[in-house]
């Protein structure tokens, strides 16, 4: 090639990079609208000490539980300091009816319990507001959630007569929540107020109304590790339903349960390893026996990158 042909083609070329090293250097502004999947909450409902957390998980309570679920948001907006995303949630928790903590490798015998929680949501943060008012990565969030849960058993292959008839299906809920992240030096404190207000169903709800609470520590100690310490506690009152000719009263549930472990973030999912206690009444078809239980498990929360900003974390960290 002749050293014309040569100087010609570098020119070339160089238009060609030359805008796009110049683009690489700068910020691109947030994209206002999004429609690629992330999570549904700017504050992460993952690390929440609830059994109702849409993840990948294994538990030992002692009673061994697995669940998988999702709780993402598939559309999002940005205006004027606010950000709306509307998500969806699903949750189906498979549990064994005895507890069986020494049997969690090999396939667990027995009756399984079964619990599906299924619905939509609405969540709008006040980030501006929320860092004027709690300080760098203090943030506001409002959300409302609808939800349907029912709960099965694995029954007998000839039709046997139900076990659990006096258990009634929880039935449709419309659950708003507040939550609120403060940071304290490398520690998160993140706070979440819930209440889940159940509607008329067939042929009756069994519950009025669920007020819940979680108070969350996350320490950011590393990139690749953050210890956490999180409890959630939560309260549902049972109403009378009717029972033949006559009316049943179906008594309150609380449960307060605990857990401390460790977050390793990911580029796809965070990995929650922790430890767990509980005090209270059991989930689903375990809902009127009352369990004092120690355990551990592992959840895998996907989608945990923000949708916008091209993956950033929900504080705005790469």
């Amino acid at each position: 090639m002749s050293t014309r042909a040569l100087r010609t083609a570098t020119a070339f070329l160089a238009l060609l990079v030359a805008p796009s090293l110049g683009r690489a250097g700068e910020e691109e502004p947030p994209a206002p609208v999004t429609v690629m999947p992330g999570d549904a909450r700017v504050i992460s409902h993952s690390m929440s000490a609830s059994r109702d957390v849409g993840a990948l998980s294994y538990q030992v309570l002692p009673r061994v539980a697995l669940g998988t679920g999702c709780d993402f948001a598939f559309l999002g907006f940005r205006f004027a300091g606010l950000e709306m995303r509307y998500g969806m949630f699903g949750l189906i928790e498979v549990e064994t009816r005895d507890p069986a903590p020494a049997n969690f490798m090999s396939v667990p015998a027995g009756t399984y319990l079964w619990r599906g929680v299924l619905g939509y949501s609405a969540a709008l943060s006040f980030g501006a507001l929320g860092e004027r008012l709690l300080g760098p990565r203090g943030q506001l969030e409002l959300a409302v959630s609808f939800r349907h849960e029912s709960e099965h058993y694995t029954g007998t292959r000839s039709g046997g007569a139900p076990l659990y008839p006096e258990v009634p299906n929880v039935g449709d809920f419309i659950m708003p929540d507040l939550a609120i992240r403060k940071a304290l030096g490398p520690v998160d404190l993140e706070l979440r107020f819930q209440i889940k207000a159940f509607l008329p169903s067939t042929p009756a709800y069994a519950y009025s109304a669920g007020p819940g609470a979680d108070v969350i520590l996350r320490w950011r100690a590393h990139r690749l590790f953050h210890p956490f310490l999180s409890f959630f506690a939560e309260r549902l009152y049972g109403r009378y339903v009717p029972q033949g000719d006559s009316y049943r009263q179906i008594p309150d549930d609380t449960m307060i349960r605990g857990l401390i472990g460790v977050v390793i973030p990911g580029e796809a999912a965070d990995l929650l390893v922790f430890a767990a206690a509980s005090q209270g009444n059991g989930k689903g078809l375990l809902a009127f026996e009352e369990h004092r239980t120690i355990g551990w498990g592992i959840r895998v929360a996907f989608l945990k990158r923000s949708p916008f900003e091209g993956g950033r974390t929900q504080d705005g960290a790469k």
